[in-house]
């Protein structure tokens, strides 16, 4: 059998070497939060190679309604129960049948690895990547609440994210260089254009889910290996319904394992993991002509293969209505 360190690039197997005397602290010069930052890097490049899949999405895009939904499936799918939400091999270690699935925002590989420019996605070309996108303004106004109400302090330290004390306000947060709308759509560039080198990958849009849950469901279902039933992708899809996972969340009905996705701001709705899941949300929080001005900054700066060039009517839906 081929050894598995032959296949790894030389270039990156030295990398994982200075990758260990980092985490043995040789690497006097480094602050803790950077030391972190490059060992959280180093863990997620290790789980690239060995994911069987790769789930790629921006913060705040819904991904963990459809970590929900999938390990539902798996359940039912797999006779399970009781499975913590599914996070690269944990439900592997549980089952074998059950597939090794990397759940990630992209945010700390870069700084193990830094990118180079036309190959900022080289880790994962080898890999089976499905990228869940969302509306560029309805995913940052979702990071300002989590900001605002559920990250701790050193989250946000470690994400470079603006001090909590700064205050910022909600148009101050969405034009920061850190967290804004321009900031999103340049990351979400980079991977529609490096996605056509991935071994195979499967865009879904978070408003195309919503509104059609158990047909993307089963097309993400099947693009990872599982051939759910009809009768097993509604099942998961009600079980997933935001009702449902706000109730189960203000009860804290979850596992420790996943317990940091579920820090709540006492009294504050906007402090929920499972928040609103509007689609066009935004038009809660802005004025119309703030609306359009965003929506034609997404329109000039975000590639067309995400399907945003023309926005939906400014009125929020809540596709979990239906």
């Amino acid at each position: 059998m081929e050894n598995e360190a032959a296949r790894v690039p030389s270039r990156y197997r030295r990398e994982s070497k200075k990758s260990l005397f980092e985490r043995l602290n040789i690497s006097l010069f480094l602050s803790d939060f950077e030391k972190e930052r490059k060992e959280r890097g180093a863990r997620e490049f290790r789980r690239v190679r060995k994911s069987d899949a790769v789930l790629f999405s921006p913060g705040n895009s819904g991904r963990t309604w459809l970590r929900v939904m999938l390990t539902r499936l798996i359940e039912i799918h797999y006779g399970l129960a009781g499975l913590p939400p599914i996070n690269f091999n944990n439900l592997n270690k549980i089952d074998d049948r059950v597939l090794k699935l990397m759940v990630t925002h992209n945010r700390w590989l870069p700084y193990y690895k830094t990118p180079r420019k036309g190959r900022e996605c080289k880790p994962y070309y080898g890999s089976r990547v499905v990228m869940l996108v969302r509306n560029p303004l309805d995913t940052c106004i979702s990071q300002y609440f989590q900001w605002k109400h559920r990250s701790s302090d050193k989250n946000i330290h470690l994400k470079e994210w603006p001090d909590r004390t700064s205050s910022l306000t909600l148009e101050e947060f969405l034009h920061d260089d850190r967290t804004g709308v321009l900031r999103l759509c340049q990351e979400l560039n980079i991977w529609g254009k490096e996605s056509c080198k991935f071994k195979h990958s499967h865009m879904v849009r978070y408003e195309d889910l919503r509104r059609s849950p158990e047909q993307e469901l089963g097309r993400i279902a099947q693009f990872v290996g599982i051939d759910a039933s009809k009768e097993a992708l509604t099942a998961a899809v009600e079980y997933a319904r935001f009702e449902n996972m706000q109730n189960r969340e203000a009860g804290q009905s979850h596992s420790s394992e996943d317990r940091h996705n579920y820090r709540v701001s006492v009294g504050a709705n906007n402090g929920l993991k499972a928040r609103q899941g509007l689609i066009a949300g935004y038009a809660k929080y802005l004025g119309a002509d703030k609306c359009r001005q965003y929506e034609n900054m997404i329109s000039q700066n975000l590639d067309g293969c995400f399907g945003y060039a023309n926005l939906p009517e400014i009125s929020p839906f809540q596709a979990s209505s239906d």
